[in-house]
Order: structure tokens, then sequence, then C-alpha cells
């Protein structure tokens, strides 16, 4: 439950804690009943240095459980076994201040998105024992061991150009790495490879959940310099870009299929079998290759496939993409592509060309909205749109109790949503585009328009959606954008 005064992270937009209200450091009332987990490492000392200064923390010890495990993984049963509602993750050799639990953990305490930060200090040179850790934290006095350790300069210049994150974008997350942290138990979901739990991999699950990441310049942290940063690097790269569609440029290997893709297309089986197959294979053939597509239908009432004389649409399709690795056949439309970061919905009547969906994934990473709509071009009215949709922003209005019907407004109002044309970013209508249409994977690239109209409420937004349509109806090109 969210303190008093506290303001919803759901009226914040993208990453702007700056509403929320959190208790002051040292006062909150109740203290919140914290798990801390010290993870990784596999060195004994390294963890013993974490829990001997954990155990000088000004936190109520009744209120406080330390839990430790020597592989990343593992932290997923931690979790499991957990009894608090708030879970501060800490990396096994880092030595926290006897403030770091209370001022990370009143963040979510205060509101369950918010994810609090520490801003480590690092430190080089000999590496002190658990007994001198522990002798210098019942002192107060850990500042003196760790003279001359210093934030490390990418981290400062980061924070300092996004105002403390106040304006990052969706790559917030990545702050997390090599740093302790709090969040709200119920904000993490874990999957189930055995590679998950490692600090980057947990933040970026609660970023797709909506977190809001906030550095606490009060939860004192030291962290040992790497000693083989390269090393360490090839090795996360190895174990986690398979999970993390960030940063992008670790996924550089064309032809690659991934466990977690950047985006989740989602297409409705209620087209005949030749449009639907193109609208699909369209998606497979774009040059975003990083996604993989849904195709919703009642896949039970298809039968086995290669029997009788007439086989119907349904039939048709499962024996077209049951062996195609990108495309599922599933029940019933998603409601979210967690953990991917979006959900492509792409009306089965409508055909993307081959830079359609990267162009649009730029587009929306670059405006940093919610919610981005094309109508195909040419078309008279706002009946069908490919709609790609972020997954933290659908999340954050989700937790915030706002209904299916209503997550188009609550999403606009909290990252923005923009319109576009289908001459713009070349989405066609082929149930009327006439014959061959169906079958054309390749078309023009996607060209920009120049114009922007600016939309605010949910009434403007109603309106403008009409003056949209008419501007197609008109072969005018048009930008909307709602923030």
């Amino acid at each position: 439950m969210s303190q008093p005064g506290a303001v919803s992270s759901a009226a914040s937009p993208h990453n702007d804690w700056s509403r929320i209200r959190p208790a002051e450091p040292g006062q909150s009332t109740p203290p919140a009943q914290v798990t801390v987990c010290v993870v990784g490492g596999g060195d004994p000392s390294a963890a013993a240095r974490t829990t001997a200064a954990l155990a000088q923390q000004r936190h109520p010890a009744e209120l406080l459980q330390v839990v430790t495990r020597a592989d990343d993984n593992g932290f997923v049963d931690l979790v499991a076994a957990a009894t608090s509602e708030i879970i501060v993750r800490i990396p096994a050799g880092a030595v926290p201040g006897p403030d770091l639990v209370g001022a990370l953990a009143r963040w979510p305490q205060a509101d369950p998105d918010a994810v609090g930060l520490a801003v480590p200090a690092r430190f080089g040179g000999t590496v002190p024992e658990p007994e001198m850790v522990a002798a210098h934290a019942s002192a107060g006095t850990l500042g003196q061991l760790f003279a001359g350790s210093a934030v490390d300069a990418g981290l400062t210049r980061r924070l300092e150009a996004t105002h403390q994150l106040r304006t990052a974008d969706h790559t917030a997350f990545l702050t997390a790495a090599g740093t302790a942290f709090a969040f709200h138990r119920s904000r993490y979901r874990p999957g189930t490879d055995p590679y998950q739990g490692a600090d980057v991999e947990v933040a970026y699950r609660l970023a797709q959940a909506g977190a809001v990441f906030v550095p606490e310049p009060t939860a004192s942290l030291w962290t040992l310099v790497p000693t083989d940063p390269a090393g360490d690097d090839r090795q996360a790269r190895a174990a986690l870009t398979d999970l993390l569609p960030y940063p992008r440029q670790h996924r550089d290997r064309p032809g690659r299929t991934w466990q977690v893709p950047l985006i989740c297309a989602m297409v409705p089986v209620d087209q005949p079998y030749e449009v639907v197959r193109a609208c699909v294979d369209r998606l497979l053939a774009s040059d975003e290759r990083d996604l993989q597509v849904a195709l919703v239908a009642d896949w039970a009432a298809a039968g086995p496939t290669g029997g009788g004389d007439q086989p119907d649409d349904l039939r048709l399709l499962a024996a077209e993409y049951r062996h195609e690795p990108r495309v599922r056949l599933v029940d019933t439309a998603p409601a979210s592509a967690y953990p991917s970061p979006y959900l492509l919905r792409v009306p089965a009547r409508l055909g993307v060309g081959r830079r359609t969906v990267g162009a649009v994934t730029a587009a929306m990473e670059k405006w940093r909205c919610g919610l981005l709509r094309v109508l195909p071009a040419g078309a008279g009215s706002a009946t069908y749109a490919v709609e790609l949709w972020s997954t933290a922003a659908r999340c954050r209005a989700t937790h915030a109790g706002t209904a299916e019907d209503a997550l188009v407004e609550a999403v606009a109002a909290s990252h923005g949503q923009r319109w576009e044309t289908g001459s713009e970013f070349d989405v066609v209508d082929l149930a009327t585009a006439g014959p061959g249409a169906a079958d054309a994977t390749t078309t023009a690239a996607p060209r920009r328009a120049a114009k922007t109209v600016p939309v605010g409420g949910a009434r403007s937004l109603g309106r403008a959606t009409v003056f949209v349509a008419r501007q197609y109806a008109r072969g005018v090109r048009r930008r909307l954008v709602s923030r």
C-alpha cells in the first residue's frame, strides 16, 4: 500500500519519478518488511563481506531478512521463498552503508512501480576482510575504509544527462548493472530460463512491467572495480543477449531467433486464407527480424490437416505455419507482449512493407510514445489500423486499475500516442488493394511527412480521430501526436 501523499506512477510520464512522494529517509512509518538477496560472485568471502555490513543496517532487525545465493539464476528461487513484499537485490562483494536498505525500500513502499537504485562508489586495491568491514560498519566509518572511491564516470554522465533518470528513455533499466536496487515483489515476473536472475535481466523485466527507476543518493554502496571488464562483458553478452532485446547492438548477428523477441506481433484470423497468409508472410519478410507472430484462432476447431476435398482456411493456415519457428498458433489474443518490449497488433487485412516494422519501432523509440497507430494508405476511416503498443506503458496503466477499454486514454496520458499514415509507413489494405497485393511481400520504403497535429484530452482525441479519417479520404498525409 502506498504511503500517504504518494502519487501513483501511472500518472508519471515515462521515467519521471518526481511525482512519487516517499517518506523521508529514516522516517518511514511503519518501516517496511524487507528481504535482502545477496546474489552471485561464487566467492564465500565476497558474500561474507556484504552480509557483515548488512548486519549493521539501521533498518529494524525484526523487519529484515537476509538470504544469499552463489549464482545469479538462484535469485528467482530467493524471491519465490521471500516473506517480504519488498526485495533488495545486492551483488555479493558490495559493501552497503548503514542506511541503504531503508533508503532504497522507501521508494517501492511508496509506489509499487518504483525501483530504488543505489549509486555505487567503486574501490580498488586491497579488498578488506569481512571482519574489517564489520568493525568499520559498527563504528560508522565505512567511508574511511574506502577513501578514494568514486562513482563511475560513465554512470555520472548518464545521471546528469537524464536529470537523475527523470528524462531517461526505455533503457533506464541498464543503470541497475552492478548495483543494489529495491523493488516490489508483485512487479517481478520471472520466466523459466536458467540464465535469468542477473541484475540487468531482473531490471529489464521490471522495466517491461512499468517500473520507474529512481537513483537514491542517500543509499551508500561501495563496489569493487572489475578486474576484467572486457571478460565480464563478454560473458554477460553470451548469457543475456537471448533474454534482453536491449542494447539493440548486442543482437547484431543476422538470421538469429531469440527467446525474448523485440516485438510480438498478433494477427487475428478473420480473413480468407490467402489474405491472412499474405499478412503473416509480409511480417516474416520484414527487415526487422527480431519479432514473432501469434496467429489467433480457434485452432481446435480446425481439426487435423490433410482430410477432405475442401480444407477450410484454418486447416490450411495450420498446415502452412505448423513448423515455422517464428509463428505461434494461439487460441486467445495476448493481452500483453511481456516480457517483450512491444506488442504489434496487425489486422489480418493489412499488409506491411519490408521496412515498415523497423521504421515504426524506430519512430516509437524516437518519439517515446506508448502507442503508435498506422492506418492504411488512402483509408477513409479509422476502422483498421496497425497498432504498436509499449509493454511498459500498458503494464503501468494496468497496475493502476485501468480497464482494457480505457487503455488507449491511459497510455496516451502517461506516455503519449501518435497516429501515422500508411503512405508514410507503407501499410496497405490487402482486402481492397486489388489482385496481386496479397502475394507481394516487398513494397516501397516508408516515407516521412512534415506536419504534426497536437492532441490534448480525450474529447480532442476523439475529434482528431475523425479529422485524420477525413484527411485520409482527401488523400492528405498527416501525423497526429498525443501527449
